[in-house]
């Protein structure tokens, strides 16, 4: 290998480097309100979520929106842990997460949320992620 051609190579690692660590700029659906999180993940890019929380006694209130603007869920979510709702200062929602979807939501201190609706056969889904279970059904 030639000088030159070694540093083309390293030049073009160099390049590549960057434009791996760079993030695209997401833009923000007018239908998404400015305090929803967008987390990356999935085919599509990702999905806008927020969470507000609950009076005393009350679910959660969440809702997700696709990469488009699209409200895709909109209800109370509880804890798949079964716990207690999480406080105020726990709805902290990350950018990035293991396992990112449109029906359920991570919370940054390791909590997941999921639709009161859809409860059940949710839960059994994250049993799966969390390798609880043999199988995703």
């Amino acid at each position: 290998m030639t000088t030159k051609s070694g540093s083309l190579g390293v030049a073009i690692a160099f390049l590549l480097c960057l434009a791996c660590g760079r993030k695209s700029d997401v833009v923000r659906p007018a239908e998404v309100p400015t305090s929803a999180i967008y987390v990356a993940g999935g085919k599509a890019g990702g999905w806008w979520q927020l969470c507000t929380s609950a009076s005393a006694g009350k679910s959660v209130h969440c809702r997700i929106w696709n990469g488009a603007g699209l409200l895709l869920v909109d209800e109370n979510f509880l804890p798949y842990d079964g716990g207690a709702q999480p406080t105020p200062d726990e709805l902290k929602i990350p950018n990035e997460t293991t396992f990112p979807g449109p029906d359920r939501i991570f919370l940054a201190n390791g909590r997941v949320l999921l639709p009161q609706s859809r409860f059940d056969e949710l839960k059994i889904f994250v049993d799966w992620l969390e390798g609880k279970r043999s199988s995703p059904r």
